[in-house]
């Protein structure tokens, strides 16, 4: 009987996070971006669709997943990609279930009388009996009656939906980024070391030597996606090592280190495929991994590494306004709730409690120090953390409960109907997220990226040269141009990646002629650029010097023929690299960008009116997140200053089309 009510109670855990994952997979689906996003959005499709090398570390288990993706699926390319998102997070989702219902489980096992303490494990004694059979998994399903069993299987569900409808965690389900794919392995690795700790505690050898190898794996083919994996390395360790016979835990895995190497290096083989490819000469070809200095600087982030410990207390102001925007209102009413679950597993696990802080606390200090734009979604793992200790409030509120309550037969019925309304406010806390989430999450109509690239190109004549160092401009357009073969004739040169030696080969690649007439200058810039990369002692003058140099004749050296502009981040000072550019000529505003003058622009020169796509900003409005907002103020800016430019040279007419433009865009970023 018990064990026909484990199986059926198994059957109905994988049947409820089935069903959970196509739930949410059709919720993220519907929501999903029909095309490039801001940020890294189009780099990584072109980098998979090619496939190619993505920036560092390379993530090739993710470009190796997009690029079957972007040619099996049907539709836009970049929707293809977007949809794979999609189905990371669902499994992300199903995965924060299972942790739960594991977690449970293994709660409510513990809680239950043992005929010897688990403490106290010795060898035993050889002997030729057969080890009792199916009394391991009735023990390790048994989750007392069907009722409670019934409100954990609902708080594990409500958990799962409410991390779901978190606004970070959603928001990365719509476009092409890896963070989903390594969510999905954070959640799935927790679980895998419960299990490894629960099957050493029940003592069965064969499933200990299972979930380690699983565990292993798991965490190296983690590895390949996203480096955030070593985050992971404390919170697992507390898993495996902590307890009362701590030692002898810490010892037998050192007996498996055996089985545990060889499991995670093999997948760790996938980081073959940068060198292999580069070797290949794809136009996507960041950072050139095929020397081994290159490669070696690719997969440990060196390019990043000037991001650590930037702007600290920038940072933490940022970290703090995400946390308490993750449902909304709502927030202020979750995260207290959180808390309150820590404390309680706390009570009934400190191993769970000391892993699941302890990624917790790797992920926020890591955000802390990290100064990258898009430090949103590093928080994620933080979030689901304390998701987590909600979604175990069930099992720790009834134990915590029920041990005050051992001798009073009311106070017992009362615990299960606090469990039970427990169990139902998760519920409604979770349902509310998701409806109120849906309107601020739907991405289905958002072509802002596109729409922006596209309106930057609508004032660039044929053959044009743009000069940037905007990276919202530059990652969509290896989509559009590469992949979509949208104006090929304009040639885009990124100030900022100059700087590596692999750009100027991707450059090569792809405008011989630019750096044909310049090889002058790149045969001074070259060595300079290689010694400084490789560590080496470099002439600090020259580098500097030659670099400018080498954008400028960009310009000079193709000027009649080819009229350059410039898109580039604002410079409030003066003090920026960008603004030593061609100190010498005149930027005159054509738009969102700017064209080079040598000297002032004739005197009949006015600049052309814009003619702007803003469908989603002013009409069909879409959610707007940080980028969104900022990208779209540069169209603010264009109009009020071409209505300043459209007053002085005596053209009111323009001008006052220039003021409404800019009134109606003002509007629609007020509130957004």
């Amino acid at each position: 009987m018990l064990e026909r009510l484990a199986g059926g109670r198994t059957r109905i855990t994988w049947l409820a996070g089935a069903l959970l994952f196509l739930g949410w997979f059709s919720v993220y689906l519907s929501t999903v971006s029909p095309t490039v996003n801001f940020i890294d959005s189009g780099e990584l499709i072109a980098a998979a669709y090619e496939p190619g090398i993505a920036h560092p570390p390379g993530y090739p288990l993710y470009i190796l997943l997009g690029f079957v993706t972007s040619h099996l699926l049907w539709g836009e390319i970049a929707w293809r990609v977007n949809v794979l998102s999609a189905f990371w997070g669902a499994m992300a989702v199903a995965a924060m279930f299972f942790l739960v219902m594991v977690a449970t489980t293994y709660l409510e096992w513990r809680n239950r009388p043992k005929s010897a303490p688990i403490a106290k494990r010795r060898k035993p004694a050889k002997s030729s009996a057969p080890k009792p059979p199916a009394k391991v998994d009735v023990e390790a399903g048994d989750t007392g009656s069907s009722k409670t069993w019934l409100l954990y299987l609902g708080a594990a569900l409500s958990a799962a939906s409410l991390f779901a409808a978190s606004s970070t965690f959603w928001s990365r389900t719509a476009q092409a980024k890896m963070y989903t794919l390594h969510y999905f392995f954070v959640l799935a690795l927790l679980t895998a070391a419960i299990q490894y700790s629960w099957a050493y505690e029940r003592g069965d050898e064969p499933a200990t030597r299972r979930w380690l190898l699983v565990l292993s794996a798991g965490l190296g083919l983690s590895f390949t996606n996203h480096l955030m994996t070593m985050l992971l390395g404390p919170g697992v360790l507390a898993l495996l090592v902590l307890g009362g016979d701590w030692v002898m835990r810490f010892r037998a895995l050192l007996r498996r280190l055996h089985l545990i190497l060889p499991a995670f290096l093999l997948p760790l083989l996938l980081y073959a495929y940068l060198p292999l490819r580069a070797s290949q000469g794809p136009v996507m070809n960041w950072g050139s991994t095929n020397s081994w200095g290159d490669f070696w600087r690719h997969i440990g982030g060196w390019q990043y590494q000037v991001y650590l410990f930037e702007d600290v207390l920038r940072n933490f102001v940022r970290i703090v306004e995400f946390m308490f925007g993750q449902w909304g209102l709502l927030t202020w009413l979750i995260w207290p709730l959180c808390v309150a679950g820590g404390v309680l597993l706390r009570a009934r696990s400190t191993p769970i409690f000391v892993a699941t802080a302890a990624t917790a606390a790797m992920t926020f200090l890591f955000a802390l120090a990290y100064g990258i734009s898009e430090i949103e979604p590093y928080m994620v793992p933080f979030y689901a953390m304390l998701v987590f200790w909600l979604g175990t409030a069930a099992v720790t509120l009834r134990q915590v409960l029920a041990q005050q309550a051992t001798k009073d037969a009311t106070k017992g019925r009362n615990t299960g109907r606090i469990v039970a309304g427990a169990t139902a406010v998760l519920a409604a806390l979770a349902l509310v997220s998701a409806l109120l989430q849906y309107p601020r999450q739907d991405l289905s109509d958002n072509r802002l990226a596109e729409q922006f690239v596209e309106n930057a190109f609508s004032s660039l004549p044929q053959n044009s040269i743009v000069l940037t160092n905007y990276w919202d401009f530059y990652a969509p357009t290896y989509y559009l141009q590469g992949v979509m073969n949208e104006r090929p004739d304009v040639t885009i040169v990124n100030m900022l990646l100059l700087k590596y030696p692999w750009y100027t080969d991707q450059l090569r690649h792809k405008y011989p002629w630019l750096i044909e007439k310049s090889q002058d200058i790149l045969d001074r810039f070259s060595p300079e650029q290689r010694r400084w990369v490789n560590g080496q002692p470099y002439d600090r003058d020259l580098l500097d010097s030659s670099y400018f140099e080498l954008l400028e004749s960009f310009v000079e050296r193709h000027y009649d023929e080819r009229p350059t502009y410039s898109l580039f981040t604002a410079c409030p000072n003066l003090n920026c690299e960008s603004a030593r550019v061609l100190p010498s000529y005149t930027r005159a505003r054509e738009g969102v960008v700017h064209r080079f003058w040598k000297g002032t622009p004739p005197a009949s020169y006015v600049p052309p009116e814009p003619r702007y796509e803003l469908r989603g900003i002013t009409h069909d409005k879409v959610p707007f997140d940080d980028f969104a907002r900022e990208n779209t103020r540069l169209y603010l800016d264009s109009y009020r200053e071409l209505e300043r430019i459209y007053r002085s040279l005596n053209q009111p007419e323009m001008a006052d089309r220039m003021a409404a433009q800019a009134a109606e865009i003002a509007g629609a970023i007020e509130g957004r």
